[in-house]
């Protein structure tokens, strides 16, 4: 569960950070480095400890890239309700670069 803080308006926020999940196919650990971008309304905001817990439940997990990226930005809208959202995901799996980008427009989910 992500929860929030109520502060001062700004335009933008960023997170930055990395965790791990586990390649269903292959159950390696997929190491990730995570951009999260969002554009709040209401003065809302993702408090920090409880999305890097949210993140760590993820630590021993099957699940792809794409999955992830959607699951992190549907629960960044259920929990502060922001206009937009930007997840984007960078791997590396057998020497290749991965990057997947999932972006919602919060008020166009049924949340």
């Amino acid at each position: 569960m992500i929860n929030i803080i109520k502060a001062r308006h700004v335009d933008l926020v960023r997170i930055e950070t990395n965790f791990e999940a586990v390649c269903p196919i292959t159950k390696t650990v997929d190491r990730y480095e995570l951009v999260l971008t969002y554009i709040p309304s209401d003065g809302e905001y993702v408090e920090l400890e409880s999305f890097k817990k949210f993140l760590e439940s993820f630590k021993g997990v099957e699940v792809f890239h794409e999955d992830l990226a959607y699951r992190i930005a549907e629960e960044v809208c259920k929990a502060v309700k922001p206009k937009e959202v930007t997840v984007e995901l960078r791997s590396i799996f057998m020497g290749m670069k991965v990057t997947v980008i999932k972006e919602i427009e919060c008020k166009n989910l049924n949340l």
